[in-house]
C-alpha cells in the first residue's frame, strides 16, 4: 500500500470514530423508545376491555380490524411500487441533464493544477448501517466511482395492532479526500447530488406514519468537525405517495490547514409507523433509475 493510501485511510478513519459515536448515540435513542413502545403494545387492546363492553363490541372484533388494516397496507405498497419507477425515457432524460452538468462543472473549465480549485470526482471510501425493529426493513449500500459516486438507501415501517410503533433507519456515506493547500486559508465546499426515489406513507384512521430524508456535506481535518450543510429534503407524515427527482448543491466554508482533508457525504431515512393500517417506504435504491448520487466535491479557496 502506498504511502498517500496509507495517510488517507488513517485519517478517514480518524474521523469515523468521531461520526461512529453519533451513530451509536441516535440508535441507543431508537432502541429505547423501540422498548417504550414495545411494553406498550403488549397490553393490546386488553387494557380496552371495560369501554369495548359497554359498547357491546369485544377485544376480537378490534383486533381482526387492525389486523384487516394491517393487510391494507401491505396491499397498497404492493400495488404503488411499480407505478412508481421510472419510465426508460425518463431515466435516459436524467442522465442528458447529468451529462450537462459535468460539462459545465466549473471544475471541468479549469486546469487541474489550479491553485484555488481542488476538486474530486470519486469517493475514496464509504459505508453504510441501518437499524429495524420487528416488521420493519432497512437496506443501503454504497459505491464510488467517477462522477457516479452511489449511496442506495431503502426503509419501511408498518404499524401494527393498536399501539404497535415500527421503525426503520438507513444512512449511507461517501468521503472524498482533497488535496492540501499551500497554506492555512478558509475553502467553500460544494457538493453536487442527484437524488432519485419514491415514497409511500399511509396514516391510519388513529395512527401515525412518517418518512424522511436528510442529505448532509462535512468538512474534517485533524480529526474534527470544523463545518457542514445539512437539508431535510422529505418529511412527511399525511397520506401521499410520489417520487423525488431532483438535485442538491450543498455548500459550506470551512478554515483548513496546509494539509489534506476530507469532505464526507451522506444521505439517511428513516420511516416510523404506528398503529395497525400505517405504513412509511421510502425507497432510493430498488428498480432502476432509484439511487442518491454525488457528482463531485469542488472546493475553492
Amino acid at each position: 500500500m502506498s504511502r498517500r493510501m496509507e495517510d488517507i485511510e488513517g485519517r478517514v478513519a480518524e474521523a469515523e470514530k468521531l461520526v461512529q459515536r453519533r451513530i451509536e448515540r441516535e440508535k441507543r435513542i431508537l432502541v429505547a423508545s423501540s422498548d417504550f413502545y414495545a411494553q406498550q403494545e403488549k397490553l393490546g387492546v386488553d387494557g380496552l376491555a371495560a369501554l369495548l363492553g359497554k359498547s357491546g363490541a369485544s377485544a376480537e372484533n378490534l383486533t381482526e380490524f387492525f389486523t384487516v388494516q394491517q393487510k391494507v397496507a401491505l396491499e397498497r405498497v404492493k400495488n404503488v411500487t411499480p407505478l412508481l419507477q421510472l419510465t426508460k425515457e425518463e431515466i435516459a432524460h436524467f442522465e442528458q441533464i447529468k451529462k450537462a452538468t459535468i460539462l459545465i462543472d466549473p471544475c471541468s473549465l479549469v486546469g487541474h493544477s489550479s491553485p484555488a480549485w481542488k476538486c474530486v470526482f470519486a469517493a475514496s471510501h464509504c459505508g453504510s448501517t441501518h437499524w429495524e425493529t420487528a416488521n420493519a426493513a432497512g437496506s443501503c449500500t454504497c459505491a464510488p466511482a467517477m462522477y457516479d459516486n452511489h449511496i442506495e438507501p431503502r426503509v419501511e415501517a408498518y404499524g401494527q395492532g393498536q399501539n404497535g410503533l415500527r421503525q426503520s433507519t438507513a444512512e449511507g456515506w461517501l468521503w472524498f479526500d482533497i488535496p492540501a493547500r499551500s497554506g492555512p486559508t478558509n475553502v467553500l465546499v460544494q457538493v453536487y447530488m442527484n437524488l432519485h426515489g419514491f415514497y409511500i406513507v399511509r396514516k391510519a384512521a388513529v395512527g401515525a406514519a412518517n418518512f424522511t430524508l436528510i442529505i448532509k456535506a462535512e468538512g474534517f481535518q485533524y480529526g474534527y468537525s470544523w463545518n457542514s450543510k445539512t437539508v431535510n429534503v422529505l418529511n412527511i407524515s399525511s397520506d401521499a405517495m410520489g417520487r423525488y427527482d431532483l438535485n442538491q448543491l450543498l455548500e459550506f466554508t470551512m478554515p483548513v490547514g496546509a494539509d489534506p482533508f476530507n469532505v464526507r457525504v451522506s444521505a439517511k431515512l428513516t420511516a416510523s409507523a404506528k398503529t395497525g393500517g400505517s405504513l412509511a417506504v421510502g425507497d432510493f435504491s430498488t428498480g432502476a433509475g432509484n439511487f442518491i448520487e454525488t457528482i463531485y466535491c469542488n472546493t475553492y479557496g
